[in-house]
């Protein structure tokens, strides 16, 4: 883009000083600037369009944008250097072909950079189009194209008279249309071309009506038009593309119906002027294409604004059983928080049927299914109309009732149990099934309906431990899980917050008496309870669904650190440690790939430690996903080796790098032969799979001798430091060996 800047810059700059300095009378060499300058001009027009083309997407664009200016130049050098001189320049010349050739090049360009611009097109915006294109078309033959026609006498005068006007009503419908599609957020180098052209058609009308009243003048005020279309084409050139496509609902969502409106007003206008004897056929003809199109848009809305309550009305419904759905449940619970804030009273119920699985499994999906449904009818008949009746999902409903308090709350519970009473009848089969009923009630039990629905939940699990048919929520009982939703929603905010923090662990080469790598180890800065180790919420996270979540925030703040001390000058290996969420996520190892190339690190950077027992939960997919991240060339270390199910089979399929000795055996080494041998052997195997041994938990200076004894590759442990905040590590780092500073 700077060169194309560069160029505009120079070129168009030294032809508008010439045009003023001929304006003003100053000077031959001025004039022969303003009216040969020109040329070059359009010549680096070509070259910026050339060179936009190369650097944006829409590259075919803007090559048929340069070739039309390209035909323009030949039309225009062809004029300059030949009809100018001549007493009396022909209508029409050689010099037109090139000024016509412009328009179809650029009305194709145009088009492709509203296709480009615009992903999909409904029916409707394609009328909107058509309608807004045909009515800006109609006015402009109502204005000048009729009359030209009227006053041109025949022949190749009347077909070049009137060309420049028609290829101008070509562009000025596909203007207007596309500014009803694109419109204001479509980027300034739009609107540059857009208002070049309109510059370009105004210019030519004109020219038009000049040359068939014989009042036009070379390098007079429509020279300068044309000139500042071209300047306008140039800008558009030197403004930086818009890279963020839009579709069709975004289209829609912001288009205004009024404009086709406007525009089937104006074209109504035009036939009734007709009517009356006034008005052109060529403008009539083009105002009746608008009141059509314009007719089929109004039938296409009236379909769309039906599908969309139809398609609205599925979104909050459930597709097996009709009642509503999660979603609308959401919705009537941020109502029912306005209640509640108001003092009154809110009751939740839900239900789940027990033994459902049983009978899908047993019965079929189908039976199920059926049973499903005629669940929801019978609940539905106990309930008043102002009640909401919800399928959560699964085997579960939701009931939300108002103005019921703990009592009553209760005894609609009852009413809704007794409904299963009576056995259902599907299929010939006869089923006998029962419900289980939890209730929580507002404002005593929560201010929060949200909140109600958990508690409903917890009071329904513990109604179905018990067998006790309905129960109401109780602090006592079911405090424990409801304290568990506490810790999991200030988990997910400590996420949203930022409130993770990394501790580091060095890592020491013994063979070369390095620290080359640490372990990131994960902390909860917890607002009121103070610093967390992961003992206390990895398992929240992990029941919750947040752990994914989690690591790749860990992992992305890892690579931030390890950048900062690249910067410094200290390449150090990070190594993270990976969730059973992440093994089986095959779009982990992309997340990892963007996170590397976001902080602009190598991959062998990286290392990511597994336990041996989460690769046994689903073994086939966490080796896929293994095998991905060592193809990218991250480091894979199997955590706690020897703790788990340690097989020399799995050994040889998985595509690891390194083995961590679990530290029971590490620590004990030197007091017990047998934990010696069994790190001497686990020592050799590793080197004879060609992976490097990680000995965790070195807490004296016995057990370092020894492993480097033996030769064991890396240690870390507490004699060597305990994890570490970045600062403290980096000032230990420091004095254990500091970085040399380069002259």
């Amino acid at each position: 883009m700077r060169i194309v800047r560069v160029v505009g810059a120079v070129f168009g700059g030294l032809w508008v000083l010439a045009s003023l300095a001929s304006a003003a009378g100053v000077g031959t060499v001025a004039t022969w600037l303003a009216e040969k300058g020109k040329l070059t001009f359009l010549a680096a027009i070509v070259v910026m369009f050339v060179l936009r083309g190369l650097a944006a997407a829409a590259r075919v664009a803007w090559w048929l944008l340069a070739a039309a200016v390209a035909s323009y130049l030949g039309g225009a050098a062809l004029f300059e250097f030949h009809y100018r001189g001549l007493a009396v320049a022909p209508h029409p010349s050689w010099s037109d072909v090139g000024f016509l050739g412009f328009y179809p090049l650029a009305f194709t360009g145009l088009l492709l950079l509203i296709r480009l611009r615009v992903r999909r097109l409904s029916l409707g915006s394609w009328l909107d189009c058509a309608v807004t294109g045909l009515t800006a078309a109609s006015v402009a033959a109502a204005l000048a194209l009729g009359p030209l026609i009227q006053r041109t006498g025949g022949g190749l005068d009347l077909v070049t008279s009137i060309g420049y006007p028609s290829a101008d009503l070509f562009l000025l419908g596909l203007l207007a249309g596309g500014l009803v599609l694109v419109g204001r957020e479509s980027g300034a180098a739009w609107w540059w071309v857009t208002g070049g052209l309109s510059i370009f058609v105004v210019a030519d009308t004109v020219y038009a009506y000049q040359v068939v009243h014989g009042t036009y003048v070379a390098g007079g005020p429509l020279d300068t038009a044309w000139g500042l279309a071209f300047i306008a084409f140039g800008l558009a050139a030197c403004v930086s593309p818009r890279r963020t496509p839009m579709d069709a609902a975004a289209v829609a969502a912001r288009r205004p119906l009024f404009v086709p409106a406007a525009c089937t007003l104006v074209a109504l206008g035009l036939l009734f002027a007709g009517y009356l004897g006034e008005g052109d056929p060529v403008a009539g003809s083009l105002a009746l294409g608008a009141v059509l199109a314009a007719l089929a848009r109004t039938a296409v809305t009236f379909r769309d604004v039906r599908a969309l309550g139809d398609s609205r009305r599925q979104a909050r419904t459930d597709e097996l059983t009709g009642l509503p759905n999660r979603r609308t449940v959401f919705e009537s619970l941020d109502a029912a928080d306005e209640r509640l804030a108001e003092g009154a009273a809110v009751a939740v119920l839900v239900l789940d049927l027990d033994r459902f699985k049983e009978i899908n499994d047993s019965l079929g999906h189908s039976v199920g299914d059926a049973l499903l449904r005629e669940v929801g009818g019978r609940l539905r008949g106990e309930l008043r109309e102002e009640d909401l009746l919800a399928r959560l999902g699964g085997d579960e409903f939701v009931v939300l009732a108002a103005d019921l308090d703990g009592a009553s709350a209760l005894r609609l519970a009852e009413r809704l149990r007794e409904q299963f009473q009576r056995p259902f009848l599907l299929g010939g089969l006869e089923l006998a099934v029962d419900v289980s009923i939890g209730v929580a009630v507002g404002p005593d039990d929560s201010t929060n309906s949200g909140e109600l629905l958990q508690l409903a939940d917890l009071a329904m699990y513990s109604t179905k431990a018990g067998r006790l048919g309905v129960s109401r929520y109780d602090e006592a009982r079911d405090g424990h899980g409801r304290h568990r939703l506490e810790d999991v929603s200030q988990l997910r905010r400590a996420l949203d917050r930022g409130e993770l923090v990394l501790h580091y662990q060095p890592k020491l080469a013994l063979s070369t008496g390095v620290i080359d790598g640490v372990e990131a180890l994960v902390r909860w800065q917890h607002p009121t309870r103070g610093l967390l180790y992961p003992d206390a919420f990895i398992d929240l996270a992990e029941s919750a669904g947040l752990m994914s979540r989690l690591t790749t925030q860990v992992v992305d703040m890892a690579l931030a650190q390890c950048r900062v001390w690249a910067d410094q000058g200290r390449t150090l290996t990070m190594a993270v440690n990976v969730s059973p969420s992440n093994l089986v996520d095959e779009q982990f190892p992309d997340e990892v790939a963007t996170l590397l190339a976001a902080h602009d690190l190598s991959a062998g950077s990286l290392v990511l430690e597994v336990t041996e027992s989460l690769l046994m939960e689903d073994r086939e997919r966490a080796v896929r996903v293994l095998s991905r991240l060592r193809d990218d060339g991250v480091g894979v270390a199997i955590d706690d080796y020897g703790t788990g199910h340690s097989s020399l089979a799995y050994l040889a399929a998985l595509p690891v790098t390194e083995l961590k000795l679990d530290r029971t055996f590490v620590s004990a080494m030197t007091g017990s032969r047998r934990a010696e041998s069994i790190v001497t052997s686990t020592l050799q195997l590793a080197h004879a799979l060609g992976l490097v041994l990680v000995a965790e938990g070195a807490e004296d200076q016995a057990t370092v001798d020894a492993l480097a004894g033996l030769g064991c590759d890396v240690v870390q442990g507490y004699h060597l430091s305990r994890p570490l905040p970045p600062d403290q590590l980096w000032s230990w780092l420091e004095e254990r060996s500091p970085v040399a500073v380069a002259d």
